[in-house]
């Protein structure tokens, strides 16, 4: 028991929250994604509710993830040049006061459009932000548990978003669930403004230099930092892999395990969470000793091999159960490559350059995932979501090989 007891203690998670600075950052972090992810659901409910029509929610989701193609990059500069506790707060705030005219009854589904377009392109500077500052909170031997924190952080707030959408709709209406999604944005903005930086400060961009100038700073950079090329890649693969996973899912859970698609989120999103949590404190343990290549090679076989499991789960007798331990372990497998390969660019990259890098990221996730969602969803109408899901994890499997060997 003693030794369990040095082993949680001594634990670099429970070090990095007693960090004022970061944890505050993390409170202020998953009220407003709780916010935000919530408030994407709610609108495709209210959106579906008004029109009774699929492309309708297509257009709805277009109109918050095209800004993240079109913006990452540009936001990314802008992020370098000011202060990212700044860009959080008014981030926040604005978006707070953004989705209010949302709890008018009649407003037609266009502006219901518009307003959703404006908070996603406030959410392009809030994003790049949010990851770029971590450094400055803690210490860089903590670098890792911090973003183990801050990605379970904004998994868990993801869930709950999609969980809480729907009863509060029911029971709240739309006027209330509004107010109270838009008071989550403001109590996020009131965390970041108790955030007083703890940390030298760096010496913002002169507004003089060129947009284009400090953006081509980064091709030099990226040619010569080998680690940041390899995070950045296999960080858009695993993006495109999570976008796939939430296209399959429905499918998933109709067609092969044969229940309602209702219970998608307790049988796949919510072990999911847990298996990130899981992941999150391992990685706060032994597993920061371990190379980024060796845990996304890891990340990847143990999803690819889950992923060849899954379709046959409907032969087992405890399918169900079955599910929810091979999703758990899927969060799992995820949190190792995406918490340790933002951890690799924070610790690569320097400060002024940092937000630029997440920025294209992002952009670049965006441009990448729309061509392995759209195929899937097609070929799982084609051929089944079975074989879909199998071919994935095939995929899966050879790029793990792909990373161990020749990177």
């Amino acid at each position: 028991m003693e030794v369990v007891k040095k082993a949680i203690i001594g634990n670099d998670i429970l070090q990095v929250i007693r960090v004022r600075p970061f944890l505050l950052m993390i409170v202020s972090q998953f009220f407003s994604q709780l916010a935000f992810n919530m408030q994407n659901f709610v609108l495709i409910l209210i959106v579906f509710g008004l029109t009774r029509s699929s492309v309708s929610v297509s257009g709805l989701i277009l109109s918050f993830t095209i800004p993240a193609v079109l913006l990452s990059v540009i936001s990314g500069v802008q992020v370098d040049r000011w202060d990212k506790r700044k860009i959080l707060f008014f981030a926040n705030l604005i978006r707070g006061i953004l989705i209010l005219p949302l709890m008018i009854a009649d407003l037609h589904v266009g502006f219901i459009y518009v307003i959703t377009f404006f908070v996603a392109i406030v959410t392009q500077f809030f994003l790049p932000a949010s990851s770029a500052i971590v450094p400055n909170l803690v210490p860089k031997n903590l670098i890792i548990s911090a973003n183990s924190i801050l990605y379970m952080a904004t998994y868990v707030s993801m869930f709950l978003g999609y969980i809480l959408a729907g009863p509060f709709l029911l029971l709240w209406g739309r006027e209330y669930t509004i107010m109270y999604i838009a008071s989550l944005f403001l109590l996020g903005t009131f965390f970041i403004f108790l955030l007083k930086p703890s940390y030298p400060s760096v010496r913002l961009k002169d507004s003089n230099v060129s947009f284009f100038k400090e953006l081509n700073e980064i091709l030099p950079f990226i040619k010569k930092a080998s680690k940041v090329v390899r995070a950045f890649v296999v960080l858009t693969i695993a993006q495109a892999i999570i976008f796939i996973f939430a296209v399959l899912g429905p499918g998933y859970v109709s067609t092969v395990l044969n229940v309602q698609i209702e219970n998608l989120s307790l049988l796949v999103i919510a072990p999911a969470v847990l298996g990130v949590g899981a992941g999150s404190f391992f990685l706060g343990g032994i597993g920061k000793r371990l190379e980024f290549k060796w845990l996304s090679a890891i990340g990847f076989v143990l999803s690819g091999i889950i992923f060849l499991i899954f379709p046959h789960v409907r032969n087992i007798a405890s399918a169900l159960p079955t599910t929810f331990v091979l999703s758990m372990l899927v969060g799992f497998a995820v949190s190792l490559v995406f918490i340790s390969g933002h951890a690799t660019i924070q610790v690569e990259t320097s400060e002024n350059l940092r937000g630029r890098i997440y920025g294209l990221l992002n952009a670049t996730s965006g441009t990448v995932s729309f061509l392995p969602v759209v195929l899937a969803g097609g070929f799982a109408d084609l051929f089944g979501v079975g074989t879909v899901v199998a071919v994935s994890g095939v995929l899966m499997i050879a790029l793990s090989i792909f990373i161990s060997v020749f990177t």
